[in-house]
């Protein structure tokens, strides 16, 4: 570690960067080789999403629906798909570069908010060989897109906090909230860490972000206002709040088919259509929530619990896949040294580093949305880099720590 603090102090911190860049390039495709993830679920649906499209052909997912899963990451893969081929292997090629863009933006946020080079490789580093990512990397799906998103706006926050009359930053952040938002719902909530940082000059920033994203999720809700009947992100909001919330929800993903209105779902869609059968089920979740109140904010509470949860692997696991599952016991470690990192940190900076309640900010506002639906361990991925970046801190500060102690002996 002494080695790394010396390179860190003596060569530009671009040298940690193209190090952590090279890693994470190394492992992600060592990892696509030797586990290859299977194409099931939600992967199928964006691959027929993206493939349509790049065909010149309305998107519809594999079920026929126009707007049923969120849109963006499909988007982001029609032209990769025209070029190369409808392939997994495209989206995956795709997933590779979004991954070595995120290991950029976190050394970057790391840099800015800490201003030690140090901290931002050991982030870049950390993010590199985080075991989610890696093995995310190789699997269609939207976090994959989610992450650089949540990142960049992160970073275009921290840069508004130090020029709050910008309007370039305030645009650039309107553009990446709304494709945050294409990307996935989960983005709803970081509009509040930007009113926040721009509340002094809300007026001349907020209408240049507010025009920002009206100008990203314009063409899309125009398209989904015809094809669906509303200008809506997607039709899955009333399905995946009756998933959270009724007499079998448990916090955790459920399938409907487990839940009373399983056995009518079916039926609904070919009777209502994908956005008349979701508005349904969201109608059956609201009148339980109204119906049982404390129910609900117990559940709540427990979904905002396992939202943080390790990922601790099970005998199933091994079954399907021993070698992720293994992986996934490194996982459990890091999420651990990662949480507990990034707590230390945001006590430890919180007034000494103004860059870190930006961040804090967008987390909580990331994290507390989920209390409203159900938890999938993989919805967290987009925030971990940033407890990430804040771990990296708080490490840094105990090396710095160490040393004085030996150079003062």
């Amino acid at each position: 570690m002494s080695l790394v603090f010396n390179l860190m102090r003596r060569y530009p911190a671009s040298v940690g960067l193209g190090a952590a860049i090279a890693i994470a390039f190394v492992v992600r495709l060592a990892a696509m080789i030797v586990a290859p993830q299977p194409v099931v679920s939600d992967a199928v649906a964006y691959l027929a999403m993206a493939g349509a499209a790049a065909q010149g052909l309305p998107m519809r997912d594999n079920f026929g629906q126009a707007a049923f899963y969120s849109p963006g990451y499909p988007l982001a893969l029609i032209m990769p798909f025209r070029v190369l081929g409808s392939e997994a292997a495209v989206a995956l090629l795709v997933n590779l570069v979004l991954a070595l863009v995120s290991t950029t933006l976190v050394h970057r946020i790391a840099l800015r908010i800490s201003g030690k080079p140090l901290a931002a490789f050991l982030a870049a580093l950390a993010y590199a060989v985080w075991i989610p990512a890696v093995i995310g990397t190789g699997i269609v799906q939207k976090e994959n897109l989610s992450t650089p998103l949540l990142l960049g706006f992160a970073l275009l926050l921290l840069r508004l906090r130090d020029a709050p009359q910008s309007r370039k930053a305030a645009a650039s952040a309107g553009l990446v909230y709304g494709a945050g938002l294409l990307a996935g719902a989960s983005s709803m909530l970081l509009a509040l860490p930007f009113l926040w940082v721009a509340r002094r000059h809300l007026v001349r920033t907020g209408l240049v972000f507010a025009a920002a994203v009206v100008a990203c999720l314009g063409p899309w809700l125009l398209h989904t206002n015809s094809i669906v009947g509303a200008p809506v992100l997607t039709t899955n909001s009333g399905f995946n709040l009756y998933l959270g919330n009724n007499p079998a929800a448990t916090g955790s993903f459920v399938s409907v088919a487990d839940t009373p209105a399983g056995a009518d779902w079916e039926a609904m869609r070919k009777a209502l259509g994908e956005r008349g059968a979701s508005a349904a089920l969201g109608d059956q979740a609201r009148a339980y929530i109204l119906a049982n109140p404390g129910q609900t904010i117990a559940l709540g509470a427990k979904k905002l619990a396992l939202f943080w949860m390790p990922n601790v692997p099970d005998a199933a696991d091994f079954a399907a896949d021993p070698k992720i599952a293994a992986a996934r016991w490194v996982d459990v470690a890091q999420h651990v040294l990662i949480v507990l990192g990034a707590l230390a940190a945001a006590v430890l900076f919180w007034k000494r580093s103004p860059g870190v309640p930006v961040v804090v900010a967008i987390v909580v506002a990331f994290w507390v949305i989920h209390a409203v639906t159900y938890i999938i361990v993989r919805y967290r991925d987009p925030a971990m880099p940033l407890l990430i970046v804040l771990a990296a801190m708080a490490v840094t500060h105990m090396i710095e720590h160490l040393r004085g102690r030996r150079g003062a002996v």
